[in-house]
């Protein structure tokens, strides 16, 4: 995200409505470096809202490249705020998943190749999923 616009800017550049729940919600991604579930969210926000709130949100952010999807050790649905680099249509990076706190983390340093259609294979998405265990889970070392 680019910090230089102000997040009721940064929605009005994306074509997104700019409602009070949109920008608290924008700020809940802009203040988190890792990858966020529905419970996540719903349990940082303090407006009080649905569920069907949330997911409609997450849903335009999603389509207007605002947030993306990433992977999580449980299969459950976790997004994180998009890069300004990031094409939103293919996102293109490595994702780190710590085995401590369980959190997933976009790795925008590790663009990942861009492979061509293939022997009739129509190829719509690289995923690269790095695991260990994250700075906050480890041990600080002297």
């Amino acid at each position: 995200m680019n910090d230089k616009l102000s997040i009721p800017e940064y929605l009005i550049k994306h074509g997104v409505r700019k409602t009070s729940f949109r920008i608290e919600l924008l700020e809940i991604f802009r203040n988190n470096r890792r990858g966020l579930s529905h419970r996540d969210i719903k349990s940082q926000v303090k407006s009080s809202t649905d569920k069907v709130t949330i997911y409609r949100a997450l849903d335009t952010f999603l389509d207007k490249g605002i947030i993306h999807k990433v992977p999580d050790a449980n299969n459950v649905s976790r997004y994180a705020l998009t890069k300004t680099s990031c094409n939103h249509k293919d996102h293109n990076h490595a994702h780190f998943i710590c085995k401590k706190c369980e959190g997933t983390f976009c790795l925008n340093e590790f663009e990942l190749p861009i492979y061509n259609d293939t022997k009739g294979f129509n190829i719509k998405n690289t995923n690269l999923i790095l695991e260990g265990v994250c700075p906050d889970c480890s041990p600080i070392i002297n």
